[in-house]
């Protein structure tokens, strides 16, 4: 039976199991004694044990099945994603298309593109009239038939309406900087902004994201010059993505 001092005793057995967890003592699909057996274990009450218990789901390292029991969750490999290498060259096709398969893993999406109108904030991010007529296209990446990203982008029409690359996807051409070139609008340089957050419930369903994991929150805007020509929301799971950027430093003048 254990003695507890200092910190409350369900932070404390928390820490012992999850202790457990990252010295493979308990691994990825052992199951956790039942809520009696840590009771007896640790010499506390059941709402300690399940407070315990709800700390180790909350960070993502247990699952909890119904009628089952509790679980030692896998622990998906996290994956670096670098901004610069993904335009290292002009792309051809779509980076996330590239760097899954660079992985050595199949890349597959589904989408959803209709005909909307920019609220205020999109607005702002393409350099346009609110109301003004936009392409949103909805994604779901996979990766080996693992979803790992979302992404909800916007195009003006102003820019692509009546062009062979109106449509976002189902072309001959797919990504932004091919497509934008194929109508002589260079994409010149990208803009992110990064943001972790809870995920909301569709997230979590759709990147089946376990409890208590963040995801962060992308803002993406691609430019031809000064102009915004595409703007998406992006969304990964944190225990999945470590987000890595190479930002060039100009040299040192010489005289």
């Amino acid at each position: 039976m254990a003695t507890f001092q200092g910190r409350p005793a369900y932070l404390q057995i928390a820490d012992d199991i999850r202790q457990q967890i990252t010295d493979d003592t308990l691994r990825a699909g052992d199951k956790l004694p039942s809520e009696s057996e840590l009771m007896t274990d640790y010499g506390v009450s059941r709402i300690v044990i399940r407070n315990a218990v709800e700390v180790l789901q909350n960070e993502g390292l247990v699952i909890k099945q119904q009628g089952r029991g509790t679980f030692v969750r896998e622990q998906r490999p996290m994956r670096r994603r670098v901004l610069g290498d993904l335009y290292g060259k002009r792309p051809t096709s779509s980076p996330m298309k590239r760097a899954t398969e660079a992985e050595g893993r199949r890349s597959e999406w589904e989408y959803q593109s209709r005909r909307t109108t920019a609220t205020k904030a999109i607005a702002e991010r393409l350099g346009i009239e609110p109301g003004a007529p936009v392409t949103r296209t909805n994604y779901r990446f996979f990766a080996d038939d693992e979803p790992i990203m979302l992404s909800t982008s916007y195009e003006a029409l102003a820019i692509t309406e009546g062009t062979p690359v109106e449509q976002p996807e189902g072309g001959a051409i797919t990504g932004v900087v091919p497509r934008m070139d194929a109508i002589d609008l260079h994409v010149s340089h990208v803009t992110e902004d990064v943001h972790a957050r809870a995920p909301r419930p569709y997230e979590s369903e759709a990147l089946q994201i376990a409890p208590g994991v963040p995801v962060m929150a992308i803002t993406r805007t691609y430019f031809a010059g000064e102009r915004p020509v595409e703007t998406a929301d992006i969304i990964v799971a944190a225990d999945r993505y470590t987000l890595t950027y190479n930002v060039p430093v100009p040299a040192a003048d010489e005289g």
